[in-house]
């Protein structure tokens, strides 16, 4: 399973945004008298078009727009996702943040899980992590791919419901660390199945993330 999830998610991390074709607007020019024979197709008069995913397209474009001047207004990069970790009946609200800086290896960004306005988690680090120093790559480059990593960073993919079967195949591939496999204390947590999150904090550093009610906090599960 997380063999999958880093495949996955190292897949999303190299996929390049594709800008959306833009429809052309009608000439200007004489218009058809009636029973010419002669049909203006709706999709391209996107203000006159019934089409939704026309119009779907049309707002995720403003969306893109909105965000784009954001970001060069604030330098800031952010996603959040509400779901819920506890399995209190109300979701959590995970976020992941930071300020870009001039040279971006040392943009910081901060990884917050919050119910209401209790920190339940936080973890930080800098994004020189997600780069290979080999690779000599312009700061241009960077902050595209680091954006995309923010983007993605709480993507369905990355969350697993694991049992106590998931979790000692998961434990064959990957290093221990708060949970020992074969443990009571781990036998007891996996007593129901638990949603599990994997933090990518760098290239070489993930860990799986879920809560742990005897604690009454969020443990990591495994690393790599």
């Amino acid at each position: 399973m997380v063999r999958r999830i880093l495949i996955v998610s190292y897949l999303l991390l190299h996929t390049s945004y594709v800008a959306f074709a833009q429809h052309p607007a009608p000439k200007p020019g004489p218009q058809p008298s009636p029973g010419a024979g002669i049909a203006v197709d709706s999709l391209h008069l996107v203000e006159k078009s019934t089409d939704s995913l026309l119009k779907l397209d049309s707002i995720d474009r403003a969306l893109r727009l909105a965000e784009e001047r954001r970001f060069e207004r604030t330098h800031q990069l952010a996603t959040q996702r509400e779901i819920d970790l506890t399995n209190d009946g109300k979701p959590e609200v995970l976020r992941i943040s930071g300020y870009v800086t001039k040279k971006i290896d040392d943009t910081k960004l901060t990884f917050t899980i919050k119910s209401g306005k209790k920190v339940l988690f936080e973890d930080s680090w800098l994004a020189k992590g997600y780069f290979d120093t080999i690779d000599h790559l312009p700061d241009s480059i960077k902050l595209k791919r680091l954006r995309t990593i923010v983007t993605v960073f709480f993507a369905n993919e990355n969350f697993a419901v694991v049992d106590s079967d998931d979790f000692r195949d998961i434990m064959k591939r990957v290093d221990v660390d708060e949970l020992q496999p074969n443990s009571r204390e781990t036998t007891e947590l996996f007593h129901e199945p638990r949603v599990m999150f994997s933090v990518f904090h760098s290239r070489d550093y993930w860990y799986g993330l879920l809560w742990d009610p005897k604690k009454n906090r969020f443990v990591k599960a495994w690393k790599n």
